[in-house]
């Protein structure tokens, strides 16, 4: 009996331990990239290990690792904390903090900003992410694998149908990645893509290392940085994009795209986080986009017959790289985004269609479940109309928004320097600027309205369900068609919440309403 009861008492503390164990839960930490320095700001540890904190001249720090379970988080500050604020808030992250050091817990995949004292300066973006799927080997056919514990210098890679980048976490890659006519493609893994030089590249200086001389400027150097050109079932997910300094991910013409768990972390001018350009059936789901310009943009600006209207496709590209194919231009549809956190700088919007929107249909548009935790300028949610195109059929639903300092809802039809009846030269835009509600936007003179009235596109058929500002200022809002025909329409806004308070009525809104019509705020 007595070896009974003993054998029964190990096995029973041998249960508890393996209870406390799963409790615990576990996180995987990436290798250090050799020879780079880490953020001097903050030092993050879980569960007692510590992870490799990447320096960012956004300023911001972040790191990023893997979660197992329920995971102890460590953060020490260099700085003296008297406040932190960890947002997403719909996260419910509650901090604790002492001194300089903070710590909290976490159950689940999130993606946090971590602000100390009350401001913007130097945050900290936290990175839980899921444990990792389908992960390649470096033998896995048609697998260009970039390992951990190094940074890479492979310039432009240029992918081909069936095959996959892999950027393995704790690896960080200097280059760009280009696809054009190409099928089933996919970029992956927990490392780091790193820009930085995105806007004076010359590849075979990246590729011999010779940072050190590539041009302070340099026409012709301007690289987008995953750009698809008129490709079908595209993937990227999981990779960080550091210090972008163009457009960042950005589908033309393509079919079929999903972006997932992708963060995006800049500060620079036209850092677009995602831009969507004449394409259709695209999920973007589970993305971090900290942006100086706009975090994700929907275009359509490029007119059959006259060729893209891009400044990066072919620059330095070999004489085999096939050019976007003008005949097969499609409308834009059947966007969905949901389940995204944004930050939006200086520039641009959070969520925004335009400017550029030619000829062609923009429809069936979702941006859905998402968190605005800041936007320091522009609007949270836009519409700008430049182009002839009609918008339609577009869905603002489950938006919460922490901190706006500008503009809430912003649809508007207008004359932009982007138009096709827009100007090129900086002189004469200039003269023609219209300095007020939005950036880039051109006067129409009154003796040439009707001239300039067909050149203007269509806003119709848009709901705004359930959109609450939880924190910061009331922001102003805009409707503003061009003239009685080119009007902004039937728009619905429904369940919109202020500080709690629900909206019912337009004059509680502080909107701005000029031809728009069939306007209902329930």
């Amino acid at each position: 009996m007595k070896i009974t009861y003993n054998r029964v008492k190990l096995l029973s503390l041998i249960a508890n331990l393996f209870v406390v164990f799963m409790a615990q839960g576990q996180a995987t930490i990436y290798p250090v990239p050799e020879g780079l320095q880490a953020s001097p700001d903050y030092k993050v540890f879980v569960n007692g290990k510590e992870v490799f904190v990447y320096a960012s001249p956004v300023p911001a720090a972040y790191c990023s690792f893997e979660l197992h379970g329920n995971v102890q988080v460590t953060i020490k500050a260099s700085r003296d904390i008297k406040w932190v604020d960890v947002r997403p808030y719909s996260a419910g992250v509650k901090p604790v903090f002492k001194d300089s050091t903070i710590t909290f817990s976490l159950s689940k995949p999130l993606q946090l900003s971590v602000e100390l004292n009350g401001t913007l300066k130097t945050p900290l973006f936290l990175f839980a992410n899921p444990p990792e799927k389908n992960k390649p080997s470096k033998e896995t056919p048609n697998v260009l694998f970039f390992e951990a514990g190094k940074i890479h210098y492979p310039g432009i890679i240029y992918l081909k149908s069936n095959q996959q980048v892999y950027i393995e976490g704790g690896a960080v890659v200097v280059g760009v990645i280009k696809a054009t006519r190409e099928k089933n493609i996919k970029v992956s893994g927990y490392g780091v893509l790193d820009g930085s030089y995105n806007n004076r590249f010359d590849d075979a200086l990246i590729k011999e290392k010779k940072i050190e001389k590539l041009p302070i400027t340099g026409a012709g150097y301007y690289q987008r940085f995953l750009e698809f050109n008129d490709c079908e079932n595209v993937q990227v997910e999981n990779i960080t994009l550091h210090n972008g300094t163009s457009w960042q991910i950005v589908p033309e013409n393509c079919r079929n795209v999903h972006i997932n768990n992708v963060k995006i972390i800049s500060d620079q001018p036209s850092d677009d986080g995602i831009d969507i350009v004449h394409s259709k059936n695209v999920v973007v789901e589970n993305c971090f986009i900290r942006t100086k310009d706009d975090c994700i943009a929907i275009k359509a600006y490029i007119k059959k017959g006259t060729g893209p209207r891009i400044d990066s496709v072919l620059v330095q590209a070999p004489a085999t790289f096939k050019k976007f194919n003008t005949d097969l231009i499609q409308d834009v549809d059947s966007i969905l985004i949901r389940d995204c956190v944004m930050w939006n700088a200086l520039w641009g919007n959070a969520l925004e269609i335009g400017f550029e929107l030619n000829g062609v249909d923009v429809k069936n548009i979702s941006f859905t479940n998402c968190d605005i935790i800041h936007v320091e300028a522009g609007a949270v949610l836009s519409i700008h109309n430049a182009g002839t195109s009609t918008v339609s059929n577009v869905l603002f639903d489950n938006i919460r928004i922490e901190d706006a300092r500008h503009k809430l809802i912003d649809f508007a039809i207008f004359r932009s320097r982007y138009s096709e009846d827009g100007v090129e030269d900086e002189t004469e835009m200039r003269k023609q600027y219209l300095n007020g509600a939005w950036d880039g936007v051109l006067a129409v003179p009154a003796e040439k309205k009707q001239y300039h009235a067909q050149f203007r596109g269509h806003i119709q058929d848009i709901v705004l369900n359930n959109i609450q500002i939880t924190g910061g200022i009331f922001p102003y809002s805009i409707l503003c068609g061009s003239d009685e025909a080119h009007a902004v329409e039937n728009i619905t806004i429904s369940g919109m919440q202020v500080y709690g308070k629900r909206i019912e009525a337009i004059e509680k809104l502080r909107m701005y309403v000029e031809h728009s019509k069939k306007i209902q705020v329930r």
